[in-house]
């Protein structure tokens, strides 16, 4: 096959589904993972797989399958992210590790792995998916905000130890969108997300997955933070 491939986690559902749908309908190969929702859809050249990606040697064998079955990774999406909220004297070592565990160490472990990878072939787009969390405070979100501001800096370290083997690392802030965790947002919090937007809109998800796929295939921009989202940070 000649088509690109990209890895996605976090690939059944909310964001990580509309992915692997823009990129199937692309052209690209969709090589997908999912902790425990199983994908109901049906795309062209992919494969989707069960993976945790807070257990190392799960994404370690997640990036074997990959270049296995297509051979090569020309991207990956670190997309798998989980919300638990609680304020902060009464967020348990439960509550904090589970999330601090997926969103920043998982994201830091497919990160490792894919520039090992990326590094040999001395080409490659990592794109992590962060959060306007990591720059603006909410209460009950002490665990998410510091694993996505965790995973900001993350981004631009591997870009500087990615970028003389031609590997581009960037983090994009995809807004408040209508799928995923956005899909059981309360009306209160939908307006009120509206009126922090200059716009007062929220993010279109087929926008989103556009500007990803050119981010992707883009050669010349690396440890970049891009806040695709009318609210100000």
């Amino acid at each position: 096959m000649n088509n690109k491939t990209v890895l996605i986690t976090g690939s059944s559902r909310g964001i990580g589904k509309q992915l692997a749908i823009a990129f199937s309908k692309n052209d690209w190969n969709v090589y997908g993972c999912y902790k425990n929702n199983i994908p109901d859809f049906d795309i062209p050249n992919s494969e989707f797989v069960k993976a945790d990606i807070s257990n190392y040697n799960e994404v370690k064998d997640l990036i074997k399958k990959v270049i296995a079955k297509f051979g090569k990774i020309e991207c990956v999406i670190n997309n798998a992210s989980i919300i638990s909220d609680s304020t902060i004297f009464k967020m348990t070592d439960t509550i904090w590790d589970s999330v601090v565990k997926t969103d920043l160490s998982g994201t830091f472990y497919m990160i490792k792995e894919s520039l090992r990878q990326m590094m040999k072939q001395k080409n490659g787009s990592i794109i992590n998916i962060a959060s306007i969390s990591a720059f603006k405070s909410y209460i009950g979100s002490a665990n998410y905000s510091a694993s996505k501001a965790g995973v900001i800096t993350l981004t631009k370290t591997a870009a500087r130890e990615g970028g003389p083997f031609g590997v581009r690392v960037n983090a994009v802030l995809p807004g408040f969108h209508f799928t995923g965790m956005g899909s059981n947002a309360s009306d209160k919090y939908i307006e009120a997300t509206k009126k922090e937007s200059v716009l007062n809109t929220t993010t279109d998800i087929k926008e989103l997955a556009e500007f990803i796929i050119f981010l992707a295939q883009t050669k010349t921009v690396s440890g970049q933070v891009f806040n695709f989202d009318s609210r100000l940070i």
